[in-house]
């Protein structure tokens, strides 16, 4: 297995137990190497996909679209591929909440 991919298995780890902590309006499950997020619902569906030949992370999500982050090379954080004041951690989070009534 790649750093790359232990690295991203680790961060979809921590974002399910992030989700099924701080959320309980949420469906979560590994699907593969995706992680899928819905609210009970199933109006609206985030899915987290480990993409290895660009070695991102992708977030499909309803409310902003179509996200590509990568791992910040002086940080931990995973820092999108068009905006990098955009982190992965923060975007979900902000939108996870917005769904979350």
């Amino acid at each position: 297995m790649t750093e790359f991919k232990i690295e991203a298995k680790k961060v979809l780890d921590e974002l399910f137990s992030f989700v099924e902590i701080e959320f309980d309006n949420f469906d979560i499950d590994y699907e593969d190497e995706n992680l899928v997020i819905q609210t009970f619902d199933e109006k609206r569906t985030f899915i987290i996909s480990i993409h290895e030949p660009s070695s991102q992370i992708w977030l499909s999500s309803p409310i902003s679209g179509a996200h590509h982050f990568e791992k910040d090379k002086n940080s931990i954080n995973w820092m999108s591929t068009r905006d990098q004041n955009i982190i992965l951690y923060k975007l979900l989070k902000s939108e996870l909440r917005m769904t979350k009534d």
